[in-house]
């Protein structure tokens, strides 16, 4: 009993993949997600076994190398990966964990370096790492520092450095420093790139594009578990902590310590989004492009190879199979030209079916054709495959006669394998029942194999095709017809309704994926990574789709043709005449042409590239700007924008003595709107409240989003009544104006509910949030949909 317990613990171990993870920083709660799905078996049930390499800071600036050299699988990392892709290296990242980067910059009140105009001339202590994050750079950019202008220190990770003045300024994570600060009752500062508009990714989890090459299923599995692991890790916060503080605590973080980083982490994971690790190209392209703003212009980025598509990924051949498909420039496949609706051959010989739609994925992300040959019937198209005419062979079924000249990929299209009777036959639940009934079945399908491995008293009799087949059924030639259910339920549902009927299931289903010619290894491989690349999602809707393929019967179209070539030969000889002088004279004017442009463009060039130069700074400049002060998702004015452009307001307003009115907006139950409907859909709501909101504001009205469905509406020259008489309006405007929307055909009603309050001399713009967001809360309590002010 021990020698067997022990001898299966082994074979079970050895099944499991073994992969490496090394993560950014010391054991801390930054790294739960994956603490929580190695300790909770999620990796284990994926077929991992994971190894979480301990972090050394001589060791953190290796990682990347480490990663391309396969010495590690997976890494943590920050915003500066974006750099190293634009130095082409080969690194892929999954997902980013954190939608804005927890990377701030904190001072201490005593230190009196409350805003950025105290900062030149300072201390600051920041990591060579932390300094390259463009988030940091960005910020500082903004509100016009540069790092030349401070005096930087060696950081020592230690905040008693900042407490005892050895520095006046550090870099340090929002889930860390300020605790640690607060413990020790020491009064801070917080200057964060996300109070500025700079929201940008950090913890990206990565990989390299040879492995993902080498291994596509361990690359899903791992961050398919990792995953799961964060979204365990923040919603069992309190167990997680407990984990981390049992096994993965060398800095000995106290459990409140471990808790509050939590929590802060968890609002920067789901900030602006209901889903865990989301990751757009645009704002990855936004990075980087401000990174060339900020002058640091390291090259370009194929952002479909650096960003991992979780639904179509980039397909990363090896350099075995990037050889085999230089060398081989075009593959050939066969197909069954007869066996609808999963494929088949139209009258013009094209490809139709639901293996269409696959055989097109496959076809965009290879780099060389693959065509379909033509055949009559599926066993011309088996000869062919026998004759390496054709590389593939499509939708086979592995029998051990074609394992003579074919290979088999890993089954794509799983469906049961069902017997079709007339309408009054009984159901069958023993098959050994049919024994000497003439069952037909197409021929050259691997099944037949199967039915006279498993039955050898049904009497197979061989049919030309699924319809033909069903049809003998239907004229009492045949007692039943064995299919696949989809093949036969599409010609029952067209000819044979009120005739035929499924009268048996078999428990062993069909299973068919790609013959491939064995003779040439490599391309098994490449299918096999296609295949591999389909998600479950993408099948699933192929398959739901597939009902809407018609069958158009074939004609004989040859008749047809040579009467057309003989009537085109006549009429083409009275045009060639013609069509030679047409040349002669297109070929005079493209030379006069050509000369022409030649001339202009010489007496343009110094005038374009003065232009290119001019247009190129005041892009970069705008391009600043625009990131600076826009809201990513809604385009309308961010946060920092409204702060900046408040204390112009309030200057006005105190000089001209005319009064200024502030309207907080919310959208009723938004949370609640992203449930029902899906995240995308509450983004669309979110871009046409201000769509409608906006038309409705004068020219000089400040409107500004403030915080997830929060916004802010600044009305100069308004008084509190007047303001009021404003917000009601809007409100009416937005409840009578639901959302339609196109993907789910049906309106969305929407409402708001307003705060609003009137600006007093000396009101900072605290204050008056505040004074609004207390009328906006008093609007929430009596019910919603309505203003209220204060």
């Amino acid at each position: 009993m021990f020698f067997f317990i022990l001898f299966s613990h082994f074979s079970i171990a050895e099944e499991l993949k073994q992969v490496t993870l090394k993560t950014s920083w010391y054991e801390q709660f930054q790294f739960a997600g994956y603490y929580m799905a190695k300790e909770k078996g999620f990796y284990r049930q994926e077929g991992l076994s994971v190894s979480i390499k301990p972090f050394s800071i001589e060791s953190q600036s290796d990682t990347v190398q480490q990663i391309i050299n396969g010495e590690i699988n997976f890494a943590v990392g920050k915003e500066n990966l974006i750099l190293e892709k634009a130095k082409h290296k080969q690194i892929v990242v999954l997902f980013a964990l954190f939608q804005s980067s927890p990377l701030t910059l904190i001072t201490t009140k005593a230190s009196n370096i409350n805003t950025f105009a105290d900062f030149n001339g300072k201390k600051i202590m920041t990591s060579v790492a932390d300094a390259k994050q463009v988030s940091i750079k960005a910020m500082l950019n903004a509100n016009h520092v540069q790092l030349t202008d401070l005096k930087q220190i060696t950081h020592s990770h230690n905040i008693e450095d900042l407490i005892n003045k050895k520095t006046d300024i550090i870099s340090a994570y929002i889930s860390k420093a300020p605790y640690d600060l607060q413990q020790k009752g020491v009064d801070f500062n917080i200057f964060s790139p996300q109070y500025d508009g700079f929201d940008l990714y950090s913890d990206f989890l990565y990989t390299s594009e040879h492995f993902i090459a080498e291994d596509i299923s361990a690359t899903k599995a791992f961050r398919k578990a990792s995953l799961r692991g964060w979204e365990y890790a923040f919603s069992h916060i309190d167990e997680a902590v407990q984990i981390i503080l049992d096994k993965y605590n060398e800095q000995n973080l106290t459990k409140e310590a471990l808790t509050f980083e939590a929590v802060a982490l968890k609002k920067l994971a789901y900030l602006n989004t209901a889903k865990i690790g989301v990751i757009d190209k645009t704002k990855i392209q936004k990075s980087f492009d401000l990174y060339k703003v900020l002058g640091i212009n390291e090259g370009s980025i194929d952002y479909d190879k650096f960003i991992y598509d979780a639904e179509t990924p980039y397909i990363f051949f090896n350099s075995s199979e990037q050889a085999y498909l230089k060398q081989k420039q075009k593959i050939t496949m066969c197909v069954d030209p007869n066996w609808l609706p999963f494929e088949g051959l139209d009258g013009n010989g094209q490809h139709i079916g639901t293996n269409k739609a696959f055989i097109d994925i496959f076809r965009e992300q290879l780099p060389i054709p693959l065509e379909i040959i033509p055949t009559e019937n599926w066993l011309e198209s088996i000869e062919l495959a026998k004759q390496r005419t054709c590389d593939l062979l499509s939708l086979a079924g592995e029998t051990e006669e074609r394992k003579q000249y074919l290979n088999f990929t890993d089954p794509y299209l799983v469906f049961p394998r069902v017997l079709v009777t007339q309408h009054h036959m009984p159901f069958v639940n023993n098959f050994n029942l049919l024994a000497n009934k003439r069952i037909g079945m197409v021929k050259g399908y691997a099944q037949q194999d199967f039915i006279r491995q498993n039955y050898p008293n049904i009497i197979v009799v061989d049919v030309d095709d699924v319809q033909s087949g069903l049809k003998k059924v239907a004229d009492g030639e045949l007692y039943g017809f064995i299919d696949g259910l989809d093949a036969v339920t599409y010609f029952l549902q067209e000819h044979f309704l009120g005739q035929l009927k499924v009268s048996g299931k078999f428990d062993q289903k069909r299973q068919l994926g790609i013959g491939v010619r064995s003779d040439q290894v490599p391309l098994l491989s490449i299918m096999n990574k296609l295949i591999h690349n389909l998600s479950q999602e993408k099948i699933a809707q192929i398959m739901d789709t597939s009902g809407s393929i018609k069958y158009i019967e074939k004609f004989d179209y040859r008749l047809l043709w040579w009467g057309l070539i003989v009537t085109i030969l006549i009429i083409a000889s009275f045009l060639y005449r013609q069509s030679l002088l047409n040349k002669l004279n297109k070929r005079l004017n493209v030379q006069i042409e050509e000369k022409t442009k030649a001339l202009r463009e010489l007496n343009e060039s110094l005038e374009r590239q003065i232009k290119e130069r001019t247009k190129n700074i005041e892009h970069s400049k705008e391009l600043l700007r625009d990131v600076a002060y826009k809201d990513n998702l809604t385009d309308t004015f961010n946060r920092h924008y409204l702060i900046e452009q408040s204390r112009l307001f309030f200057k006005t307003s105190d000089e001209l003595d005319t009064p200024l009115s502030m309207l907080l907006i919310d959208i009723d139950h938004f949370k609640k709107v992203n449930d029902d409907f899906g995240h995308i859909t509450g983004d669309k709501i979110l871009k046409y409240f201000v769509t409608i909101t906006q038309e409705a504001l004068r020219g000089d009205d400040l409107f500004a989003r403030y915080g997830g469905e929060e916004f802010v509406i600044l009305l100069p020259k308004a008084g509190l009544d007047e303001s009021i008489s404003v917000a009601e309006k809007l409100r009416k405007k937005i409840e009578t104006n639901p959302y339609l929307s196109q993907r789910l055909n049906c309106f969305i009603n929407i409402t708001i509910s307003i705060g609003v309050t009137e600006y007093q001399k000396g009101d900072s713009l605290e204050r008056l949030v505040e004074k609004a967001d207390k009328a906006l809360y008093n609007a929430k309590e009596k019910g919603r949909n309505q203003v209220q002010s204060s």
